[in-house]
C-alpha cells in the first residue's frame, strides 16, 4: 500500500473516530448506527461492521502489529515508548475513546476480547527469548500479564489525570517499576 494510500486510510479512520465518539458522547453507544455514519461520510456500507463498537476499534490490529514489529526489533521499552508516543499524538481523540471504553460495557467487552491477542503477543514474546519448558511458559505468560497490566495502568492515569503526564512519560515509569522482573529477558533480549 502507497504512502499517500495508508495516510488517507488513517485521516478517514480519525475522521470516523471523531464522528462516532461525539455522536456516542452525545446520544449513546446505542444511538450509533454505523450504516448511517458510513452513508454520511460516503463510505461502502460493508466497510465499518454491523455494530457500533465496530466503529473504536478499527485500529486495533493495525496498532498491535506495529508494536510486534518494533518489539521484535528494538525490545519492549522502545516498543512500547512507540505505541505511547502514537496515542499521545492525537492525545484528545484516544483519551475520549479510552474514557467511553471505560463507561459503556458494550467497549469494555470487545475491548477485553482484544486485549488477549495483545497479551498473547506479549507471551509469545516473552517465550521466545525466555528459559523453555513449563517453568519458561509460566514465565513468560507471567511477564506479558504484567507488562500489559503496567501499560494499561499508564493509559489508565493518562485518561484520569487530562493528558498530564503525558503518555510516554506514564509508560516509562510504570515499565520502570516492573523492570527488575523483567531483567532477565531484558539482558537476554541483549536492550
Amino acid at each position: 500500500m502507497s504512502g499517500r494510500r495508508i495516510e488517507r486510510l488513517q485521516v478517514q479512520r480519525r475522521t470516523l473516530l471523531a464522528r462516532a465518539l461525539e455522536q456516542a458522547e452525545r446520544e449513546g453507544l446505542e444511538a450509533l448506527v454505523p450504516e448511517a455514519l458510513a452513508r454520511s461520510e460516503g463510505l461502502p456500507l460493508r466497510s465499518l461492521g454491523p455494530e457500533p463498537e465496530d466503529l473504536f476499534f478499527r485500529d486495533e490490529d493495525d496498532l498491535r502489529s506495529a508494536f510486534a514489529a518494533v518489539l521484535d526489533h528494538a525490545g519492549l521499552l522502545e516498543a512500547a515508548m512507540a505505541w505511547a508516543r502514537y496515542l499521545q499524538e492525537d492525545s484528545d481523540l484516544w483519551r475520549r475513546r479510552l474514557a467511553l471504553t471505560a463507561r459503556e460495557p458494550r467497549l469494555r467487552l470487545r475491548r477485553l476480547a482484544l486485549d488477549e491477542a495483545w497479551r498473547g503477543m506479549l507471551a509469545d514474546h516473552f517465550a521466545r527469548w525466555g528459559a523453555a519448558g513449563p517453568a519458561g511458559e509460566r514465565a513468560a505468560d507471567l511477564e506479558a500479564d504484567l507488562t500489559f497490566a503496567a501499560l494499561r495502568g499508564a493509559e489508565r492515569q493518562w485518561v484520569e489525570g487530562g493528558g498530564r503526564p503525558q503518555l510516554p512519560i506514564l509508560a516509562h515509569e510504570a515499565l520502570a517499576q516492573l523492570w527488575p522482573a523483567l531483567y532477565a529477558h531484558a539482558r537476554r533480549h541483549g536492550r
